[in-house]
């Protein structure tokens, strides 16, 4: 061993070794500040913003989406504990401890849908995303801690687990699934000094990108949906968006669909006014039901939701998800509908 004039070290004899122990050096050397050097402040920016030259974290059409069963489902309610209770399609219970699923996590997922459709990569786990991007398309203002009531939402989503019965696409048949909807998220990093920003993205789970990538899907408008100021009419209107029917529709008001629309007021009249509400929103806003109220049944103190829409003169031309076309009909006669 020999030693090297400034280095604190001996080195090698052997030539190759010694150029690769100087090169190493070098390139220590050219990432360490001088003595005496103060680092530089960080500029001044949203810690939450999609660094320039990243994927877009915003959608990029109105043609928004979210996987059926979360249409039909009661998994967005105030209260966390659901505990064994039926909607629509049977047995929901909420099986973790984290805090509650309201309207603002539903408007989140199918934001989240959205996107991964619009990606058009099948492969995909992850959809690109920004706390601000997804304030802008949810019409919110930056300020005033917007941010930090978005994170909230999503780590709800992210600690969420749910025992229910769907329709398990992969196997076109309804069973009873464990499940989560959102594996992990990174909001995003700025520059730093010797590492470059990093994009914020979000990872969806195992159950809800199977389901999405075999076309079990629910197609909204995306201003239609948030032009409706009250949840349950927002929820409303992709519930029955994912019904498969043409022309006029009825169902009873029971249990299980005030479940699924996340109905959770106590008394029986109460909860049909928060119906009724809704329906007649829902009626009066630009979207193609004609007709939606509560009327009397057949039976005496029965009510009935009853629904008229027009159909589209011409369905526009849909692409499938992946390599295979395919249409999956659940047993609730929901029809998987292909991703465009």
């Amino acid at each position: 061993m020999t030693g090297h004039e400034g280095l604190p070290f001996e080195l090698p004899d052997d030539p190759d070794l010694r150029a690769l122990v100087l090169r190493a050096r070098r390139a220590w050397e050219q990432h360490v500040p001088a003595p005496g050097e103060a680092p530089q402040p960080e500029p001044d920016r949203d810690a939450c913003a999609l660094p320039a030259g990243r994927p877009s974290s915003r959608l990029a059409s109105d043609r928004a989406c979210v996987e059926t069963n979360l249409a039909r489902k009661g998994l967005w309610r105030t209260g966390r504990a659901l505990g064994d209770i039926n909607d629509a399609l049977g047995i929901v219970q909420r099986i973790d401890t984290g805090q509650a699923l309201g309207a603002l996590a539903f408007d989140i997922i199918v934001w989240v849908c959205s996107r991964w459709r619009e990606l058009d990569d099948p492969t995909a786990r992850a959809v690109p995303f920004t706390l601000t991007g997804l304030a802008d398309d949810l019409g919110w203002g930056r300020g005033g801690g917007a941010c930090a009531d978005l994170a909230d939402a999503v780590d709800a989503l992210t600690q969420a687990t749910f025992r229910a019965r769907v329709f398990n696409a992969a196997v076109r048949e309804v069973r009873i699934d464990t499940f989560g909807l959102v594996d992990r998220w990174e909001r995003g990093e700025r520059d730093r000094p010797a590492r470059p920003s990093q994009a914020g993205f979000l990872v969806l789970g195992d159950w809800l990108l199977q389901q999405l990538r075999a076309g079990n899907i629910t197609y909204v408008s995306w201003s239609e949906m948030r032009g409706l100021r009250g949840q349950t009419s927002r929820r409303l209107l992709i519930f029955l968006e994912a019904e498969r029917f043409r022309g006029r529709w009825r169902r009873v008001v029971d249990p299980a669909l005030l479940t699924s629309l996340g109905i959770e007021a106590g008394r029986t009249g109460h909860r049909l006014a928060t119906v009724r509400r809704a329906a007649d929103e829902v009626t009066r806003a630009d979207n193609r039901y004609t007709w939606v109220g509560v009327e009397d049944g057949e039976r005496r103190g029965e009510r009935v939701l009853v629904v008229r829409r027009r159909e589209p003169a011409a369905a526009p031309p849909t692409r499938a998800v992946d390599a295979t076309r395919t249409k999956a009909v659940g047993a609730t006669g929901t029809r998987a509908v292909r991703a465009a």
